[in-house]
């Protein structure tokens, strides 16, 4: 029950609202009949189209919607043609119940894959992907929070660590001498042996941290290289600032931490004395939201979460910001 509350709590106002009209619609879709019926055919194509807007409404990226638009595209045929041929084999079994029944059922679940996939599904694949596509830096900079819950079942590959990491290398370095090394990790054993090492949320002293199921899929450890660079804190805001944005526009959620047993990390991973280390990037789809507020009259920066697990950042007023000097 305390999972279910706890998934029933991420869904937002407006989620409830386009559920609510999906199930009306569609109850008043076949109420009326949609068989060779526009009003009923209409009205279900209304109801999938907010059913489908509603499991896509927090989705980050804009590379998601492109990929729901050419799945949904490539199954329409593949629905038809099912959908077709089931029917036909339908007319040759109708002697037998059980086979009439199993080909008619699926014959209308194809129907309806067809359906779906066409209009309500791809419809909101399109919007969704222009629209996230068009908000650009400022839709990145705002998804791009700190995250500390993650979805655990949510896998990165080591090609996604590497362009992360090749997005680092393309990027300004003090004096160009590019100091930064990283060291990757996206395996249950070795993320095992990382994760002790941290310390989460310093503002939230009664959470110890994620527990399992919620900790991060990978990490990305920053270390300096002494031999190249005496300062490393130019070039490690800059990477991280990098390796960030490019995880939020694949829709990845991250975490940089900089309270680490640093001790304790060398000694479990090995890191040789001539790499200081600087952070730990934590990254994994995100598992809870995260909402900015202006900082109140009383200038509280502390972030908090709320009844709902809702996390929540104070942020300083553009106007504060700008001086006029």
């Amino acid at each position: 029950m305390a999972g279910l509350s706890k998934f029933l709590n991420k869904i937002n106002i407006v989620q409830w609202i386009l559920i609510a009209a999906g199930i009306l619609t569609g109850a008043a879709a076949l109420v009326i009949g949609v068989s060779d019926n526009p009003p009923g055919i209409i009205l279900l194509y209304i109801g999938l189209t907010c059913l489908a807007g509603a499991w896509v409404w927090n989705w980050p990226s804009p590379r998601e919607f492109w990929i729901l638009l050419l799945t949904s595209l490539a199954a329409f045929p593949v629905g038809v043609v099912l959908h077709n041929l089931f029917y036909a084999l339908g007319t040759l079994v109708e002697g037998s119940l059980i086979l009439s029944g199993l080909l008619g059922f699926l014959e209308a679940l194809f129907f309806l894959v067809a359906v779906m996939a066409v209009g309500p599904t791809a419809l909101v694949a399109l919007v969704g992907g222009v629209y996230t596509s068009w908000q650009g830096m400022s839709r990145l900079t705002l998804k791009n929070r700190s995250y500390r819950r993650f979805k655990g079942n949510h896998p990165i590959k080591d090609r996604t660590l590497w362009n992360l990491v090749n997005l680092a290398r393309q990027s300004a370095s003090g004096a160009n001498l590019q100091p930064l090394k990283f060291i990757l990790s996206n395996t249950e054993d070795k993320n095992g042996m990382i994760f002790p090492a941290l310390s989460w949320a310093g503002y939230l002293k009664d959470w110890a941290g994620p527990v399992e199921g919620e900790r991060p899929s990978a990490y990305i450890i920053l270390l300096g290289d002494r031999e190249l660079a005496d300062s490393f804190q130019y070039d490690a805001g800059i990477t991280s600032q990098s390796i960030t944005l490019g995880a939020a526009e694949l829709g990845l959620g991250t975490c940089l931490i900089g309270s680490i047993k640093r001790d304790s990390l060398r000694k479990i991973l090995s890191i040789p004395v001539r790499y200081e280390i600087l952070l730990v990037i934590a990254l994994g789809r995100p598992g809870e939201s995260v909402v900015l507020e202006e900082i109140g009259d009383d200038g509280e920066i502390k972030y908090w979460r709320d009844e709902k697990e809702i996390h929540h950042v104070p942020k300083r007023i553009l106007e504060e910001m700008i001086l006029d000097l």
